[in-house]
């Protein structure tokens, strides 16, 4: 039997319906192994009723995703609905360059503006046309190489594909500027994002990218999701542990595991890493102070949190005493007898008269 791994990447394909009939039409042409690559679609895939077909286990970026298919398929198809049918083709062309060289046959399915196919190696398999025809879809040439990276003197420029002006730029999650016009550029140099071409560079954002390596660094622009939903939630386990999340809301689902209380640090985490827990269940502590870019829409709270707003700028400083002064350094804690109150109770101590609402959900 033909062994089909499927690379479904982003919310919007999955958000649209698109990747739930993708996977029936699939099912009856072999063998199907559906992944998520990258880890912005898990609330969708939970929403959508499909985290016992599509495996959310991990946040693979799409390229380690094809490779851990690889081997045991036939061939592996990359699903993706971008802005644009141009943005789709790049962020393919992106994928496939820094992969190995592929002898399985790598397909990518492009829902943006219609239904396209693209081959991105040589690799052939009559699978294609089955599903070209099954899709009626469009059959698009691979684009040539994009402009990448470029290195000089130490400096590296990193363009960013696909942006819109008016939208936030994040590098591996972080908001580290907004787009002026539709071509942009981020600057780096030792290791620090010193620029950016095109747009305005938001120094706070910067300065929570202690090191970053634009090669490999996970680089976005716009929302992360637009749509209207109603969350599902996941039945959750009582552990009896607490943990933090400190501007790290994509690596959510790998950092609570099976905690029963997240504090999270920053406007933007608390918005991403509470959509994303209530889903888990998870109630949440979250430390912000008003400096929300809104680069996700319409998200949720979980039932039983608390939201602290600080005065402007001192996220950070308070983030950085929890974690020193009630996590002791580490990630992850027991949880005491007064459970959640108890560590409100910390935090707001820790915060001091910095505190300038606390809001209850």
């Amino acid at each position: 039997m033909l062994r089909i791994g499927v690379v479904i990447h982003g919310p919007l394909v999955i958000d649209s319906g698109r990747a739930g009939r993708l996977l029936k039409i699939l099912s009856g042409m072999g063998e199907v192994h559906p992944v998520l690559g990258g880890a912005m679609g898990r609330a969708a895939v939970i929403d959508a009723g499909l985290e016992d077909l599509i495996d959310i286990s991990s946040s693979l970026k799409p390229g380690e995703s094809i490779l851990a298919l690889n081997p045991s398929c036939d061939v592996v198809l990359l699903v993706n609905e971008g802005k644009s049918i141009e943005t789709g083709l790049a962020f393919g062309r992106l994928v496939f360059e820094r992969l190995p060289v592929l002898e399985k046959p790598l397909y990518q399915l492009e829902f943006a503006g219609g239904c396209s196919l693209i081959r991105w190696n040589n690799a052939f398999h009559p699978f294609f046309n089955e599903l070209r025809q099954l899709l009626d879809a469009s059959v698009v040439q691979s684009p040539p190489a994009v402009r990448g990276l470029i290195m000089d003197n130490g400096i590296t420029r990193r363009p960013v594909f696909g942006v819109r002006p008016g939208e936030y730029v994040t590098v591996d999650g972080i908001v580290i500027g907004k787009a002026l016009s539709g071509t942009v550029e981020i600057i780096s140099s030792g290791g620090r994002i010193t620029g950016l071409d095109g747009g305005r560079l938001k120094s706070h954002g910067i300065e929570k990218l202690e090191h970053v390596d634009l090669s490999s660094a996970i680089v976005r622009s716009g929302i992360l999701r637009d749509a209207v939903t109603t969350p599902r939630v996941l039945e959750h386990k009582v552990s009896g542990y607490a943990v933090i999340i400190d501007h790290s809301a994509e690596n959510t689902f790998e950092i609570v595991e099976d905690a029963d209380v997240a504090v999270v640090v920053g406007d933007d985490t608390t918005a991403v890493a509470g959509d994303l827990l209530t889903r888990l269940g998870i109630p949440m502590i979250g430390i912000t102070d008003g400096d929300r870019d809104g680069i996700t829409h319409h998200t949720h709270m979980p039932p039983g949190s608390v939201v602290i707003r600080l005065f402007p700028g001192n996220d950070d400083i308070v983030g950085r005493r929890v974690c020193e002064e009630i996590f002791g350094g580490r990630g992850r804690i027991e949880i005491g007898g007064g459970g959640f109150e108890e560590i409100l109770a910390s935090v707001l101590d820790l915060a001091g008269d910095l505190v300038e609402e606390v809001v209850r959900y």
